[in-house]
């Protein structure tokens, strides 16, 4: 019975042992990721170019076979969704590689080089024996164009689609397109800090690279207050900007109301809103803000002018907060003044360019290839422009990753069409309304907000008092973590809104005001001239500068009542100095403040007894002994003598 069951195991054993891959294969549904793909190819003088493409597939070990086929070039922005999209073109294809096989796979994955040609059929072999190539038919002889690509993978019996594009060069360029990167840094950043240090340290790469990075109050408070990542986002940031042609430029947060700052008389606090990003950057790098300004959320013309207001005359916004945006039309790529902001120049961000290099549901490969022919679709709209025109690409960091912006910026090194540039050449006043672009813009419909008079007061108290208190916090990170508490107060919204927000800035504060207090126990004085103890308690986890105010009607205090200390431990002791003290008892009121007395820090009412005499006193008691002793004295004169035993 035993060796029965024993042959019965070692039966089951092999059949699982048989069956287990299958269904492991079985299990895994077959896709195909394009890794990496040229998007840019030169027709030699013949006729004929290549382009380099890379797949992996899954499961790695399938059967598969591919066909590449190429279509006629885009005459029209919009026919970039579709491919974008998925969807694809509906128009009749050039040329077919046909099916061939990937059968070169290493770890998954299959390079493969496609051969294009306008006249004769020659090809370099690869992929072990296979020779794939396009016939590439042009209109009068001009290649030149952007192509839509697709991608028919046959694996292990699935047939799995990708679309693409390719972009064709034969003429030379006479000028390239300017292109304004700018990597964000959001507070979102900090929800995925792996992927987007990485994309830091990427962008260390590219030195020779010109790019932009923004900077967002809320994002660097994060990164330097973060307990467990400070170092390694001050590390990448450091690394990201080693370059000088590496810029950053602030980014106050969308939200905020500068046209209500102005005109509920809080006009100091506009220029606040960028400082504190400039702040912020220099402690964590060391680095300045350029001078242009990236502005998110709904602008009006009267923020415009609030901005002007502080210094600024340069600004990139959201094409949405335009009438007309500009990757709508032809005529764009030139900075224009915005109609009732006065002399600020603007440039708008291109967003759909935008949002492609932002869709994380495209493989970074693919959505590298995809935003660099985009690119060369864009310089084709008008390839003879007579002035630069700058397209401004907007990547959230936590959105992009080392993969897209590498092969981005590899791809942009070599790229006849496109340059990188930084963003403040763009803003140039003689590039104002230049290739028949518009010299004046409108924005769109902008939200009212409005503010109450308590929104008002309660704010300016709070900005008083957040003042005073930074003054004396020797801890950048509390100063920090108060003024960003300030600034997100001053946004756009309702009154109800807003003091919402006022009131949990107030709350932050009194949280740190709540760890100071004044022991308040009885003290005597021994008489003239002895020092009176005044002890204070900290909680704070650093140090603060303060001020002690002693005041008594009672007492003198011939160094001052008004004593400095810096907190700095748990439990801190002062000995002040008296003098002429009056009457037997009194209360002496302490107050701890900041060291502009404008914050009251913890106050306490202390009761003095005093036991110690005046000279007066002194006097009285001497008297007294002197009484005292000749009162002994005449006693013992008069007391009888006694008489002698004989």
């Amino acid at each position: 019975m035993t060796t029965w069951w024993r042959a019965l195991s070692v039966v089951l054993l092999s059949l699982a042992t048989v069956t287990w891959p299958s269904a492991a294969q079985a299990g895994t549904t077959p896709q195909f990721t394009l890794v990496h793909q040229n998007a840019l190819t030169t027709l030699s003088s013949p006729g004929t170019s290549h382009f380099t493409t890379t797949l992996r597939l899954s499961p790695s070990t399938a059967t598969a076979s591919a066909n590449v086929t190429i279509y006629p070039s885009l005459v029209a922005r919009s026919q970039l969704t579709p491919i974008v999209n998925g969807a694809g073109t509906s128009a009749k294809p050039l040329s077919s590689t046909g099916q061939f096989d990937l059968r070169c796979l290493r770890n998954g994955q299959a390079t493969f080089s496609v051969t294009l040609y306008t006249h004769g059929p020659t090809s370099t072999s690869t992929c072990l024996g296979v020779r794939p190539r396009l016939h590439l038919t042009c209109a009068s002889g001009l290649c030149d164009g952007v192509y839509p690509l697709r991608f028919v993978v046959k694996l292990n019996g699935t047939w799995l689609t990708k679309w693409s594009l390719l972009a064709v060069q034969t003429t030379s360029i006479a000028k390239p397109l300017d292109v304004g990167f700018i990597e964000t840094l959001t507070p979102s950043a900090l929800t995925h800090p792996k992927r987007s240090l990485d994309v830091l340290n990427t962008i260390g790469h590219f030195a020779a690279s010109p790019l932009t990075l923004s900077a967002n109050y809320e994002a660097l408070a994060a990164m330097e207050l973060s307990p467990t990542q400070s170092t390694s986002w001050r590390t990448a940031l450091v690394k990201a900007l080693a370059s000088p042609l590496h810029r950053v430029v602030a980014a106050p947060p969308g939200a905020i109301d500068f046209a209500g700052l102005v005109a509920n008389g809080l006009t100091t606090q506009v220029p606040q809103q960028l400082t504190l990003s400039e702040n912020l950057l220099t402690s964590l790098t060391g680095r300045y803000v350029d001078g242009p300004v990236l502005l998110s959320g709904t602008q009006s013309p009267a923020s415009l002018l609030a901005l002007a207001g502080a210094g600024v005359s340069d600004v990139v916004l959201p094409e949405g907060d335009l009438t007309v945006p500009p990757s709508n039309t032809l005529t764009w790529g030139a900075p224009f003044h915005v109609e009732g902001a006065g002399n600020v120049s603007a440039l708008s961000v291109d967003g759909p360019l935008s949002a492609l290099v932002s869709d994380t549901s495209i493989e970074p490969g693919r959505r590298a290839a995809l935003t660099l022919a985009t690119l060369a679709f864009l310089h084709f709209e008008a390839p003879y422009a007579r002035s630069s025109r700058t397209v401004v690409i907007e990547a959230p960091v936590v959105s992009t990753s080392k993969t897209f912006v590498s092969d981005l910026l590899t791809g942009l090194r070599h790229d006849p069409f496109s340059r990188l540039t930084t963003l403040t050449p763009s803003f140039n006043s003689s590039l104002i309304g230049t290739d028949n672009s518009p010299s004046v813009r409108t924005l769109a419909a902008s939200t009212v907000s409005t503010w109450s008079a308590h929104n008002v007061s309660s704010l300016l108290t709070l900005i008083g008092a957040v003042n005073s208190y930074s003054q004396g916090v020797k801890s950048g990170h509390v100063a920090t973590a108060l003024r960003v508490a300030v600034a997100r107060t001053e946004i756009l919204a309702t009154a109800n809104q807003r003091q919402s927000a006022i009131n949990a800035a107030n709350d932050l504060l009194n949280a740190q005001l709540a760890q100071f207090s004044i022991d308040a126990s009885a003290v005597t004085l021994a008489g003239q001239g002895t020092s009176l103890p005044v002890t204070v308690n900290s909680r704070a986890p650093y140090r603060v500068a303060a001020v002690i105010h002693l005041v008594t009607d009672g007492l003198s205090f011939p160094k001052g009542g008004a004593i400095p200390l810096t907190l700095s431990s748990p439990t801190q002791s002062v000995r002040v100095p008296t003098a002429d003290p009056r009457g037997s008892s009194l209360t002496l009121q302490i107050v701890l403040t900041t060291p502009n007395d404008q914050v009251v820090l913890a106050r306490s009412a202390v009761q003095v007894r005093i036991t110690g005499t005046s000279v007066v006193g002194y006097l009285l008691t001497f008297a007294s002994l002197f009484v005292l002793g000749l009162w002994w004295w005449r006693t013992n004169r008069r007391r009888p003598k006694g008489r002698h035993v004989k």
